[in-house]
C-alpha cells in the first residue's frame, strides 16, 4: 500500500501535470469512464468537469480505483487538495472495502500515465458487486491499454516475497513475461504453497511508467487472498520437478512448459556466496543464483529452479539448492582470447560424441596480463579489475564482501604482473539483420582475492609516481617563480624605499650645505661689513679723541664721519639680512665707489691710498662687482689693523677673460704659518679665500715679515659681459 501510494503521488509531479483550471458551469460534465479514458493527454489537463458513480475495486492511502459497470479510472485526493479542488481534510478510506459504492465529481487530469480525476465532492452511497474481470491478452497488457482496469491473469509462481520489508509482492510468469503482483494486505498462504503453483490473480493493472510518461513495466495491485485462486498446486518435494540435462535446458519440444521448475544436478565449479554460483554437468557450464553461502566449489548439488529465458544464455533463477555429495573440479582452461571471443560451432555429430558447448561461458579459465586499473567499489559491493592481456583489455569483477577482502585489494598495484583464474561470462548481442547473436565480449568473475596472484610487481619508477614527482617538481618550480617574483617586488619595493631614503638624505645634506654654506657666506658678509665699518669708525673716533682739545673743527669732522661709517654700515647689514645679496653698486662705476669707500677707511690718517686700472674698463656684474667690493675693504681692513702702513695701492685689472684685483701695502708683513686664523677670532683671510671659492676664481698672497703683502684675486667673467668704456 506504501508503494502504490508512493508512486501515484509522485507521477504527476514528475510528469508536469498542466496547472488545474475553474471549471465551466455551462459545460455537461462527463459522467463515464470510457469517455475521460479516450481523453488525449492535452485534453485530460484542461481540467474538465466530472461525476461519476461507481464501485470501488482497489483502495490506497489517498486515492482508489473506480468502475462505473464499463471501465475504470484512478481517482486522487493527495492532489485534488495540494491544486485546491479538495477543501478540507482528505477523508478517512479506511473504511472503503473493495466493492464500495461512490459518488465523484471533480475534474480530468492527465496523471503520471493514463487520466485520472481530482476530487471536489465525495459521497459514499453502499455496498454493490464487483465487476467481472476483463482477461485481456498478454499484448494489451504489456502495451499499458488496460491501465486502471480490473482483470483477472493467469501464471505460474515464480518467487514470493513475504519478508516484511514492504508489501508482499508474487512474481508471476505469464507467458513467459514476468508480471509483479503487489497485495494491498498480508498474504496468509506459504511460499511453499504458492511458489511454482499454477493461479489465477485478480487486480487493478497499474502500469510502471518512465520519466516521459511512458510504459516500462506491467505490474497488478491486488487486494489480498481471496483474488488469488490456486488452479495447480506446486510438488510437495520441489526436488521431484521434471529433470533437465543442463546442456539441453531449453531443447525443442512441441509440449514445452517453461513456466514450472526444473531440477538438474551437477558440481560447483565456482561460488560467489549470497550471489550466484556455476554447475558444471554433461559438458555444460550453467549460472544458478541464488547461491547458499554453505555451498563450496567441489559439491556435488541438486538444483531446483525455473529456467531464466530472459538471458540469451539460459539459466536457473529462484533456485533450490541442496548438496548430494563430492565432486571434483576440472582445472582452468588457459584459451587465447581470439578463442573465447570466436568459439567453433561445433556440428550434431560432434555434440553427440562429445555433450556440451564449445563456447566457454561459465567456464573455469586462467588469465595473465598487467593490472592497468582498480576501480572503486561500486553500489553493487563489488571492484572492477581492467588487465590488459596482450592487446587486449579485460575487466574482471570482484565482489568484496568484508574488508578483510578490502585490505587485500588495496594492496595490490598497478602494473604488476598479474595471473587471474575466475569464472567467464560471455556478453552476448543480438544481431539486427540475421536471426542469430553474437559475441561482444566477455568478463571474469573471482570469487576472492585469493583468485589474483601477483607474478610480479611493477618498478619503482611507474608512470603514477613519475606523474606524481613531476607533479611535485612542476608544483616546487611554480612555488619558486611565485617566491622569486615576489622577492622582486619586495626587492624593488625596498630598493624603492632606499632610494627615496637615500635621495631624501641626500636632500637633507645638499640643504644642510647649503645652509651651512649660507650661514658662512652671511658670516662672511657680516664680517666683511661690520669689521670694515667698525674698523673705520674706531679710527675716525681715535682722531676724533685726539683732536677734541687742539682742533675742535677737526673732531668735529672726524666724528661726523664715524656718524657715516655707523650709517653706512646699518644699510650695509640690512642689506645683507634682506637681500642676502652681494652689494650692489646702485648704478655708480666700480671704481668711483671702491675709492670712495677705501679713502672714507683711511681719512684723517697718514695712510696714503691709490685706485688705479689696467686695460679698458668695462661695467661689472652686480654679484661680482658687490663681492670684489667687499674683498677690497677687507684686504684694506686688514692692512690697517695689522700692518701699520705707510701706503696701500690698489689696482683693478681688465681683461677678456678675468677681471683681477691686487692690493699692496708696505707694512710690516706677516707670517702665514704662524699668522692667527679663524681659530682665534680672525675670519678675515678664511673669509676672503671662501668668497673667492664661490665666484669661482682664485686668491693668491703674498708677504714677508718687514716687507709688506700682496693680495691677489683673480675671477673669471661671464661668457659675454656688457662693455661700458671708460
Amino acid at each position: 500500500m506504501t508503494v502504490f501510494r508512493t508512486i501515484f503521488m509522485l507521477a504527476p509531479a514528475i510528469f508536469g501535470v498542466a496547472a488545474a483550471v475553474p471549471m465551466d458551469g455551462a459545460a455537461e460534465p462527463i459522467t463515464r469512464v470510457a469517455v475521460l479514458r479516450g481523453l488525449p493527454r492535452e485534453g485530460a489537463a484542461k481540467a474538465l468537469a466530472v461525476k461519476l458513480t461507481g464501485v470501488v475495486t482497489y483502495m490506497g492511502w489517498e486515492n482508489f480505483v473506480m468502475h462505473d459497470g464499463d471501465a475504470s479510472v484512478f481517482v486522487d485526493f493527495h492532489f485534488s487538495r495540494a491544486k485546491g479542488y479538495w477543501q478540507g481534510a482528505v477523508p478517512d478510506l479506511t473504511s472503503l472495502e473493495p466493492g464500495a459504492g461512490v459518488e465523484v465529481e471533480g475534474v480530468t487530469d492527465p496523471g503520471g500515465f493514463s487520466p485520472m480525476v481530482l476530487v471536489t465532492k465525495f459521497r459514499r452511497i453502499g455496498a454493490q458487486m464487483m465487476p467481472p474481470p476483463r482477461h485481456p491478452p498478454i499484448e494489451r497488457l504489456l502495451a499499458g491499454a488496460e491501465d486502471t482496469q480490473w482483470v483477472e491473469v493467469e501464471g505460474v509462481v515464480k518467487k514470493c516475497d513475504t519478508s516484511g520489508k514492504g508489501p508482499d509482492c508474487l512474481t508471476l510468469v505469464v507467458h513467459g513475461h514476468p508480471c509483479p503482483v503487489v497485495m494491498r494486505t498480508r498474504l496468509k498462504r506459504s511460499n511453499g504453497q504458492l511458489v511454482d503453483a499454477r493461479v489465477r490473480v485478480r487486480g487493478v493493472v497499474l502500469n510502471l511508467a518512465n520519466l516521459r510518461s511512458q510504459v516500462a513495466g506491467l505490474k497488478i495491485h491486488s487486494n489480498g487472498d481471496q483474488d488469488i485462486d490456486i488452479l495447480i498446486p506446486p510438488p510437495t518435494d520441489p526436488f521431484q520437478a521434471p529433470r533437465v540435462a543442463l546442456n539441453r535446458l531449453i531443447p525443442f519440444a512441441p509440449d514445452a512448459d517453461l513456466d514450472h521448475r526444473k531440477v538438474s544436478s551437477g558440481v560447483a565449479t565456482f561460488v560467489v556466496p549470497g550471489r550466484f554460483f556455476y554447475l558444471l554437468g554433461d559438458g555444460a557450464c550453467v549460472r544458478v543464483e541464488p547461491a547458499d553461502p554453505a555451498i563450496k566449489p567441489g559439491d556435488w548439488v541438486e538444483v531446483a529452479g525455473f529456467i531464466d529465458t530472459t538471458r540469451i544464455l539460459a539459466a536457473f533463477s529462484g533456485a533450490l539448492v541442496r548438496v548430494v555429495g563430492k565432486g571434483q573440479v576440472p582445472s582452468p582452461d588457459q584459451p587465447q582470447i581470439a578463442e573465447i571471443l570466436n568459439p567453433k560451432v561445433r556440428s550434431w555429430e560432434e555434440m553427440v560424441a562429445e555433450p556440451g558447448h564449445s563456447d566457454s561461458n561459465g567456464r573455469l579459465i586462467r588469465l595473465v596480463g598487467v593490472l592497468r586499473r582498480v576501480m572503486p567499489r561500486d553500489k553493487e559491493a563489488k571492484v572492477t579489475l581492467v588487465i590488459e592481456s596482450g592487446k587486449d583489455l579485460v575487466q574482471v569483477l570482484l565482489p568484496v564482501a568484508d574488508e578483510q577482502t578490502a585490505r587485500a585489494v588495496a594492496q595490490w598495484v598497478e602494473g604488476s604482473v598479474v595471473e587471474v583464474t575466475g569464472v567467464c561470462e560471455l556478453e552476448m548481442v543480438r544481431l539486427d539483420e540475421l536471426p542469430w547473436f553474437s559475441i561482444a565480449g566477455f568478463h571474469l568473475w573471482l570469487s576472492s582475492p585469493r583468485d589474483l596472484r601477483v607474478v610480479s610487481t611493477p618498478p619503482w619508477w611507474t608512470p603514477q609516481r613519475m606523474a606524481l614527482i613531476l607533479t611535485v617538481v612542476l608544483l616546487v618550480l611554480a612555488l619558486a617563480l611565485v617566491w622569486g617574483y615576489a622577492m622582486r617586488r619586495q626587492v624593488a619595493r625596498r630598493s624603492g624605499e632606499l632610494a627615496e631614503e637615500i635621495a631624501a638624505r641626500g636632500a637633507a645634506t645638499l640643504e644642510f650645505d647649503a645652509i651651512l654654506g649660507e650661514r658662512r657666506r652671511l658670516a662672511n658678509d657680516l664680517h666683511d661689513t661690520l669689521e670694515q665699518a667698525l674698523t673705520g669708525l674706531a679710527l675716525q673716533l681715535e682722531i676724533t679723541e685726539r683732536a677734541m682739545g687742539s682742533d675742535p673743527g677737526l673732531s668735529a669732522r672726524h666724528l661726523h664721519l664715524a656718524q657715516q661709517f655707523l650709517e653706512r654700515s646699518r644699510r650695509e647689514v640690512h642689506r645683507t639680512v634682506w637681500d642676502l645679496r652681494a652689494h650692489g653698486l646702485d648704478g655708480r662705476d666700480f671704481l668711483d665707489v671702491l675709492h670712495e669707500r677705501v679713502a672714507d677707511m683711511v681719512e684723517g690718517s697718514a695712510v696714503g691710498i691709490t685706485v688705479d686700472r689696467e686695460g679698458t674698463a668695462f661695467a661689472l656684474p652686480d654679484l661680482l662687482a658687490g663681492n670684489l667690493l667687499l674683498l677690497a675693504q677687507e684686504a684694506v681692513t686688514n692692512a690697517l689693523k695689522h700692518a701699520a702702513p705707510g701706503k696701500i695701492e690698489i689696482r683693478l685689472k681688465f681683461s677678456d677673460a678675468a677681471v683681477e684685483l691686487s692690493v699692496k701695502d708696505d707694512g710690516r708683513g706677516f707670517d702665514r704659518l704662524t699668522a692667527p686664523g679663524q681659530y682665534d677670532g680672525h675670519f678675515g683671510l678664511q673669509g676672503m679665500h671662501e668668497r673667492v671659492k664661490r665666484l669661482a676664481g682664485w686668491l693668491a698672497i703674498h708677504s714677508i715679515s718687514g716687507q709688506g703683502t700682496l693680495i691677489t684675486v683673480r675671477v673669471p667673467l661671464p661668457d659675454d659681459p656688457p662693455h661700458a668704456g671708460t
